[in-house]
């Protein structure tokens, strides 16, 4: 842009007839900006005054169990999938499912003379409503001591069974989390696998060729009660 450009546009701007528009727009923009402001301020102080009134509720769990058992005989080198229906779970009324642990058990007892099998077990993860991906959830375990695989899967989201406090307007929103319906609805698939070891590694009369092993499960239910913190 040369020189006269400039200077052209520098005199349009300072006319008497451009001089009231640009006051007008430079007050709008002023007005905006400060009412802007003060809705930002207010919004800060009006979360401030909601989080410091929002009273604490404690939440404490009944617990109830269910137990399933299952009892297979399997042979060397063999996988099996059991099978434990929900569905047929008594849940008393006002309850959700919450958990499910699951303990292995091999007949075998270590001693001198006993070389103690290989017994694996999985949780299969399948269309059963559950926390498959939860930290809290072992699907996977193995043993060759001849002592009891524990596994677990959480079903309802968060469900520990340990109490918490939490911070709600009142006591319909702080319940709310823990009022879902749906989890825990399906088949808990689990596989076993057997791998004998016979002692020192030798079984010359085929003895030792098969193992009974137990599958308990326990379903654990909870209800919750809340109370607020005074």
């Amino acid at each position: 842009m040369s020189s006269d450009d400039t200077i052209t546009s520098r005199s349009l701007l300072v006319t008497r007839e451009s001089r009231v528009p640009t006051a007008v727009a430079l007050l709008v923009t002023v007005v905006m900006m400060t009412v802007t402001m003060v809705d930002f301020v207010g919004d800060l102080r009006a979360t401030d005054t909601f989080t410091s009134n929002t009273p604490d509720w404690n939440l404490t769990f009944d617990v109830q169990n269910y137990t399933m058992q299952a009892v297979e005989t399997l042979q060397d080198d063999e996988t099996r999938n059991l099978e434990f229906d929900m569905a047929e779970v008594i849940i008393p009324e006002g309850y959700s499912l919450g958990l499910i642990d699951v303990t292995i058990t091999s007949e075998e007892e270590e001693g001198i003379s006993v070389q103690c099998d290989s017994v694996a077990g999985d949780l299969i993860e399948n269309g059963l409503t559950a926390q498959w991906n939860s930290p809290m959830s072992n699907l996977s375990g193995q043993d060759s001591s001849c002592q009891p695989i524990e596994l677990s899967l959480q079903v309802y989201p968060d469900f520990d069974g340990r109490s918490i406090t939490v911070s709600a307007v009142n006591e319909y929103q702080a319940m709310q989390h823990w009022l879902q319906d749906g989890w825990g609805q399906g088949v808990l698939s689990v596989d076993l696998e057997l791998d004998v070891n016979s002692p020192l590694g030798f079984d010359p009369i085929g003895q030792d060729t098969d193992e009974e092993i137990t599958v308990d499960v326990t379903v654990i239910m909870f209800k919750a009660n809340i109370s607020l913190v005074e």
